[in-house]
């Protein structure tokens, strides 16, 4: 299967008014088994993972003792006794060894499923026109593809919405590919759909997500239930939410001057340090350099001109200019 495209303007377009399949067995997978499994896991959870039913999908926050993001992981109930565990790049094994740490003979286990499984992900306006079985959002389902059987996840963010479909065995990756190739389905870059999720304004594991933030910062507000019941660094989530406690905003950046913004660099006020950019890219819709970026509070306000690596950037509000971006 191609991993990328040439063709970034084909890609994009795929994703803003077409449909689009990328290949995403990059990221982390772990089989989760046993009868405690949820509720193990729901003792980290920002969100109910809980009373789930089979064939349900929940996105939910894993956090720290200070209420930091440890990971941002769906969960995919397939029966009472079986889950999926979808993560991030390379996060795979540090979820598990988090889990593993607190399971003190629970019936449960966790196995990383990686290198053996793959993953498609399907994104795009027009996906329901592939004539292939979708779920409905937060649900799971079991079809098949070109002969083969795949389990299709419909997924509402943070990220661009997507159908993700996972294959249990690697070998029959190509095999599902050529079948959405035929369905219509368009390959598409991680360039391309990175410069869309930025353009909305959307947060991003490694990039916006990271243990370095708190769920409320990182725009996973939709994903903290504070009615559920007690979990690791909920009172400092709840105190954040009550009192308004947030040190920094995450914002979009626009280049003053047309020059191209770089990632992980720092954002200032004279000598001061305010701010910190996370994702950066080259609008195709704005046609100019934009990016993510957190900004401490007190210079967050739209219109604050903020220095850069690469020179003034203005602040606006995210999402970047909604009447141009598509979809």
């Amino acid at each position: 299967m191609p991993s990328s495209l040439d063709n970034f303007d084909a890609g994009y377009d795929a994703l803003s008014t077409g449909v689009a399949i990328l290949d995403r067995s990059h990221m982390g997978r772990v089989v989760a088994s046993g009868a405690d499994a949820l509720d193990l896991i729901n003792r980290f959870s920002t969100n109910e993972t809980t009373g789930l039913a089979d064939g349900d999908v929940v996105v939910t926050v894993l956090t720290s003792e200070i209420g930091r993001v440890l990971e941002l992981i769906t969960v995919v109930r397939r029966s009472a006794t079986e889950s999926i565990l979808m993560t991030g790049p390379d996060a795979e094994d540090t979820v598990v060894e988090w889990l593993d740490r607190y399971n003190f003979g629970e019936d449960c286990d966790f196995a990383v499923s990686t290198a053996t499984s793959a993953q498609i992900t399907i994104s795009g306006p027009k996906a329901t026109d592939m004539g292939i079985k979708l779920p409905e959002p937060g649900r799971h389902t079991t079809t098949e593809i070109n002969g083969v059987e795949a389990h299709i996840v419909a997924i509402s963010g943070p990220s661009l919405a997507s159908y993700e479909v996972l294959i249990n065995e690697k070998s029959q990756a190509s095999t599902v590919w050529d079948g959405l190739l035929a369905a219509g389905g368009v390959p598409t870059s991680e360039d391309s759909f990175d410069v869309l999720r930025v353009e909305k304004g959307l947060s991003a594991r490694s990039s916006e997500i990271s243990n370095e933030a708190n769920p409320l910062e990182a725009g996973l507000l939709p994903y903290v239930d504070f009615d559920k019941g007690c979990y690791m660094g909920q009172e400092v989530i709840a105190r954040l939410d009550t009192y308004d406690k947030l040190q920094r905003r995450l914002v979009g950046l626009l280049s003053e001057s047309g020059t191209a913004l770089s990632a992980d660099s720092s954002l200032k006020v004279g000598d001061r340090d305010v701010g910190r950019i996370t994702s950066a890219v080259t609008s195709r819709s704005l046609g100019r350099p934009i990016a993510m970026a957190y900004v401490r509070k007190a210079h967050t306000k739209p219109g604050t001109v903020l220095e850069s690596l690469n020179g003034p950037v203005e602040v606006v509000e995210l999402p970047f200019a909604a009447e141009v971006i598509p979809g």
